[in-house]
Formats: C-alpha cells, structure tokens, sequence
C-alpha cells in the first residue's frame, strides 16, 4: 500500500513538472527592486519572443510599462 501511495505521488510531481514548464510564469522582480543588474549571462525567453540576458533586465523593462512573462530560461528558439 505504501509503495502504491509513493508511486503515485513520484507520477503525479513528475506530470506537474514537465506540464508547468510549458507555462510562462512571473518573473521574481521583487529581487531586484532596488539593484543594478549584474553583466551575466543567464538568458530567459520573454512571452514576447525576445530574449533577455537576465531575469533582471526582464524586470527592468517590465517598469516601462510592460508585464513580460517569462516563457523559458535560455535563449529564445533555443527550446
């Protein structure tokens, strides 16, 4: 009965994974409210189809007057 009940949770924690990662989510802006952002290169994928080097520039151009999600980490096209 245990194993049944660990087996169906493992299941259903791996659906949800792979079925969220399709989704585009909010960015963590709150973060980066009073910070300059760094030079690295962790590229996300705007729902606007236009890559970003990093979750914070993506929030910097959302207090343009934008709401970009992001789609994906990495590099737009690049899924």
């Amino acid at each position: 009965m245990k194993l049944a009940v660990l087996l169906c949770v493992s299941v259903l924690l791996c659906w949800s994974a792979f079925t969220a990662a399709d989704d585009p989510y909010e960015p963590n802006c709150a973060r980066y409210a009073n910070s300059i952002c760094t030079r690295e290169f962790e590229p996300v994928c705007g729902d606007n189809g236009q890559t970003y080097p990093t979750e914070c520039v993506l929030c910097q151009e959302n207090t343009i007057d934008q709401q970009i999600k992001v789609a994906y980490k990495g590099e737009c096209g690049h899924v």
